[in-house]
């Protein structure tokens, strides 16, 4: 049996959130030219975000893909949070590659997140993160307005990752 989403209704990479949650984005030039993207294509598909920002795999495979579940820990502070989500879109287009997975149960926020890295015309490669979310955890609920403060600090981590690989 397939694990179940931890929010109503199915996740996308560009679609409106379920009442009730945030979405949160953020974009940052990381290179330029067709090598730039498609090495930051590489690195995602690979979990390059994750790995760069210093999760720790506790149970992922090798490669992105469709319907693909991993675990990580992430350290924050004391705190190292499991993680676990699945796949739920690949992107594999000439200019815009990148995947969305959303939280399964035991994570600590409902929601999901997506990781896209765009070729513009101008030759910008641009990485967007987005997460549409809301705390699950107890303590993240006790947390208040700092797990917002976390969710930014955390998506500066994730939007540096990719910087060895696209310079």
């Amino acid at each position: 049996m397939r694990a179940a989403y931890n929010f109503p209704g199915e996740p996308s990479i560009d679609g409106r959130p379920p009442p009730g949650y945030r979405v949160t984005e953020r974009s940052r030039v990381i290179g330029c030219g067709e090598d730039a993207f498609a090495a930051a294509a590489r690195s995602i598909r690979a979990w390059g975000i994750q790995r760069g920002s210093g999760f720790r795999a506790a149970d992922v495979p090798s490669r992105v893909e469709k319907g693909a579940v991993s675990v990580w820990e992430v350290p924050f502070g004391p705190l190292r949070p499991r993680v676990p989500c699945r796949v739920f879109e690949v992107v594999d287009e000439p200019d815009r590659a990148g995947f969305g997975h959303g939280a399964l149960a035991g994570h600590p926020q409902h929601g999901w997140e997506s990781f896209i890295a765009t070729l513009r015309a101008s030759g910008e490669v641009v990485l967007t993160i987005r997460v549409v979310w809301r705390p699950a955890a107890r303590w993240m609920r006790l947390a208040g307005p700092s797990v917002a403060i976390a969710l930014g600090i955390l998506l500066r981590r994730n939007l540096g990752a990719l910087s060895e690989v696209t310079s």
